[in-house]
């Protein structure tokens, strides 16, 4: 970034205020069922900065009677004139009520800071975790273009560090902007009072506070703008890493992959460090600054000739500025830290889902499994060519119907649709006559069970991960669903049982055994469509043999739609979708595709018979015709 490009992000402490108050102003929205808390921290540290003020007074009272006050009372005396005797009492009684009004004082004004800091952290924390809730359930319900579009690492970054900064916003520079304002003129005019002129000579230097002040903050500025980035960036290599970690070590790549993260980490630290210069050095600064200002008190406090008492008293007072002050000097780089954060989750939280609900969407509470696409074009997002084209097809209730096609040739695409993770382009898709548009998406997804290529379970325990299919299920429907799956066997031999816990993604079963989860949870659910992406393409021949059992159980009465990669699959099968980039080519069953498909019989040959020998093709055909 040039330094004409990073100048306009340099503002004043006066023009953040004016920058921030608009996403700051929707911040406190998230404070309001809190607001009485929020209304006492806030008096309590303006209470804090007043009475705080009243030191300086109470302590010229005492010093001044401790300087000035008569000595003790000699025998000789007292022997003279009996009355001191009382005078004296009187005098030390005096004393010490006064010597104890400045601890009250500091008893008091301990306990307003208590009050404040209390309260603030109380409100901000659950205004915290309400920003927390609700942005991870906005995210939650962002379609599938969000996802494709944002990494995962950089949306916990969002979660994580940027509603901290929020929070911060809503405890640290709600109370400073208050308190130490207050600190400040309640301190100034009780010095005004004591001694105006000793109070001019002594803050005359304070406006050249600002000088390190600017400078320093100028310094910091493109740190932190990167700073957040740069955090997102780190979450970005380890979820990708731990996510990825059998990939990482077969390649044998943890070098790489730690020198990406020491990278990341070092330019964290970095742009921390250049954060951290520039609200500390201030404080050291001010510090400096101030001195100088003691020392002209100094001075004019020879050639004005004060008193002792008056100088220890306006002095303290004077010291009593510098840690208001200090804090305010290190409150533009907080703000900025805090504004952006603020504007990032605001951005994220102002999204619209791609894919909605309707204003009147209807609940699909009975299913019959009818499907129907309708000049269905679908294109994503940044793509230049439609995934699926035209599309017209009915696939019957309680039918199955498979998918098969080269990589690409929009399969996926298709299910996708019917999940409605997507809205088409144009044309639509229906279920039962109800365009999928028009019906809620939790209540169409209900209605759909799916098993996935690529087999995800929880980091949980595999009663858990079941059950997950459908929350209401007993414990023996669990059971039942896990045996269907040809499942229940291998549970049982794991250590604690249905209670063992499978690790992350489920990393300590077999493919194989992980597959058959994740049809047992679609066994469970029990829904009346059944969309399958290859459920069977990580079990053995003989797993295999069971599964199938298994999901003809499943699919008896219903519609069943599965994305083919076996040739079980094909032949079980009562139409073939035959798929060719995002067109459907044909559709049939497998005899009359073969008998009268040239593209299906090479497809079919390339697929499930790697060698393709132009002269076995009609020994092909003859074994086609006998396992269908």
């Amino acid at each position: 970034m040039s330094e004409s490009q990073a100048e306009p992000a340099k503002p004043s402490l006066w023009q953040l205020i004016r920058i921030g108050w608009r996403p700051y102003k929707r911040l406190y929205n998230y404070v309001r069922p809190y607001r009485w808390r929020f209304i006492l921290g806030i008096a309590s540290g303006g209470l804090f900065g007043m009475i705080g003020a009243a030191i300086p007074l109470v302590l010229a009272q005492v010093t001044g009677v401790i300087f000035h006050g008569s000595g003790p009372v000699t025998p000789q005396q007292l022997a003279a004139d009996p009355s001191l005797l009382n005078s004296g009492a009187k005098l030390n009684s005096h004393i010490i009520w006064l010597c104890l009004a400045l601890p009250g004082i500091m008893i008091i004004r301990s306990g307003f800071s208590y009050c404040n800091a209390y309260y603030m952290q109380w409100v901000s924390n659950r205004a915290l975790t309400d920003i927390r809730d609700e942005l991870f359930a906005k995210m939650l319900h962002h379609s599938m273009d969000f996802y494709n579009r944002m990494h995962s690492g950089f949306l916990m970054s969002r979660i994580t560090n940027d509603t901290r900064g929020m929070q911060a916003a809503l405890s640290t520079i709600s109370s400073d902007l208050f308190k130490q304002p207050v600190t400040v003129i309640s301190c100034v005019s009780v010095l005004l009072y004591m001694d105006w002129k000793f109070t001019l000579v002594t803050l005359v230097l304070f406006p050249s506070c600002m000088v390190p002040i600017a400078y320093y903050g100028k310094r910091a500025r493109k740190a932190m703008q990167h700073q957040n980035e740069d955090m997102g960036q780190m979450l970005v290599t380890m979820q990708e890493t731990f996510a990825g970690i059998r990939v990482v070590k077969s390649f044998a790549r943890e070098q790489h992959q730690e020198k990406l993260f020491r990278r990341s980490n070092r330019l964290q630290f970095q742009n921390m460090m250049r954060i951290i210069r520039a609200i500390e050095a201030t404080g050291p600064l001010v510090e400096v600054i101030a001195a100088f200002g003691i020392a002209l008190a100094l001075l004019y406090v020879y050639y004005a000739n004060l008193t002792a008492a008056r100088f220890i008293a306006l002095n303290f007072g004077i010291a009593m500025l510098y840690d208001p002050i200090k804090t305010l000097s290190k409150m533009s780089v907080i703000m900025q830290q805090s504004i952006q954060a603020t504007t990032e989750v605001f951005a994220i939280m102002d999204m619209t889902p791609t894919v909605q609900d309707a204003p009147h969407a209807k609940q699909l509470r009975h299913c019959q499994g009818l499907i129907e696409f309708e000049q269905t074009t679908f294109r994503y997002a940044g793509g230049v060519t439609d995934a699926v084209g035209d599309l017209n097809l009915r696939i019957e209730p309680g039918k199955t119907y498979a998918l098969v096609g080269a990589s690409g040739a929009g399969k996926s695409t298709i299910l996708s649709l019917i999940l409605r993770l997507y809205d088409p382009t144009a044309g639509s898709v229906s279920v039962d006559g109800h365009d999928l548009r028009t019906l809620t998406q939790q209540s169409l997804r209900e209605q759909i069970g799916l098993v996935t290529q690529e087999t995800f379970l929880f980091h949980d325990t595999i009663f858990n991960n079941i059950q997950f299919g459908r929350f209401d299920a007993t414990r023996e429907e669990v059971f039942e669903a896990a045996r269907t799956a040809f499942a229940h066997d291998f549970i049982m031999a794991q250590p604690q049982g249905y209670e063992t816990i499978i690790g992350d993604k489920g990393c300590l079963l077999s493919g194989g055994q992980q597959q058959r989860l994740a049809i047992a949870r679609a066994l469970l659910k029990n829904a009346p469509i059944l969309l399958l992406d290859e459920a069977t393409s990580s079990l053995d021949s003989e797993s295999e043999k069971q599964i199938q059992q298994a999901l003809e159980t499943l699919a008896a009465g219903r519609t069943v739609i599965a994305i083919a990669h076996r040739l079980s699959t094909i032949l079980s099968a009562d139409q073939i979708v035959v798929m060719d980039q995002g067109y459907i080519k044909e559709v049939g069953t497998h005899s009359e595709l073969l008998e009268k498909s040239g593209y299906y019989r090479r497809l079919y040959d390339m697929q499930f018979h790697r060698e393709v020998d132009p002269d076995h093709l009609a020994e092909n055909q003859v074994l086609a015709d006998v396992l269908g």
